[in-house]
């Protein structure tokens, strides 16, 4: 982030200044891909730069997964000429000072962004994801299954937009974030989360709960056994 800066040129008989620097918002839940259009679309980079950078392991000497989730979801000026290495370097650093000790609950919390809005939610989701591993029980967590659908165009630098993935064909693909596959959390985040979403996953509420879906007006339905879900699903998601 920097200080306002301006762009002088001559108009006719007049000076005319523009910004130097633009604000952008990177809301929590994105993904570095969903980072990289929105990015793009202020004109801080170009289209794709973001993905390629984290996905360029010569550059960046880490995995792109490895980038994933520590892109911090947050409000940044930048100058119009930033690097797109600077802008990486930004929002990872900006994890490490607000976020770094939240590391061991990532993945979780980045499932918590997908999944549910309240704060109250989050923690009791938290406690159903916790619960579903130590019964041996797959988190059957859409989300995971359209981020793996993507995954090999992201790991390519390649935008892919994970809301348009088909998730009942690629349940049935055996990918490593394939949560209806696996008993198990995905290998790494699938979204960059705010610290809501973090502090839910660091303290999980324990329930009878083992299913939930949400509303379409965002309202989370929580049930204790598949009949009762079943039911919901019905009533709520005709």
């Amino acid at each position: 982030a920097t200080a306002f800066a301006w762009h002088r040129y001559q108009a006719g008989n007049r000076y005319v200044f523009i910004p130097k620097d633009v604000s952008v918002t990177l809301p929590e839940g994105t993904n570095i891909a969903d980072m990289d259009g929105i990015l793009a679309k202020t004109g801080i980079i170009q289209s794709g730069e973001l993905i390629g950078m984290a996905a360029d392991s010569a550059v960046a000497k880490n995995s792109y997964a490895s980038y994933e989730g520590t892109l911090f979801p947050d409000t940044y000026r930048f100058d119009l000429d930033t690097p797109a290495g600077r802008v990486l370097e930004v929002l990872t650093d900006t994890f490490e000072k607000k976020a770094g000790n939240y590391r061991k609950e990532l993945i979780v919390a980045s499932l918590l962004e997908k999944e549910v809005r309240t704060d109250a939610d989050m923690r009791i989701v938290a406690g159903i994801i916790e619960r579903r591993m130590a019964i041996g029980m797959p988190l059957q967590i859409d989300a995971t299954v359209a981020y793996g659908a993507c995954y090999k165009q992201f790991v390519r630098g390649k935008y892919c937009d994970v809301s348009q993935a088909n998730i009942v064909d690629n349940i049935r693909v055996d990918s490593a974030y394939n949560t209806y596959a696996r008993r198990e959390l995905p290998p790494a985040p699938i979204t960059n989360p705010g610290l809501r979403a973090l502090q839910a996953a660091a303290h999980p509420q324990a329930s009878n709960y083992l299913y939930y879906l949400s509303t379409p007006d965002g309202t989370t339905i929580f049930s204790k056994t598949l009949e009762e879900h079943n039911r919901a699903k019905a009533k709520y998601l005709r």
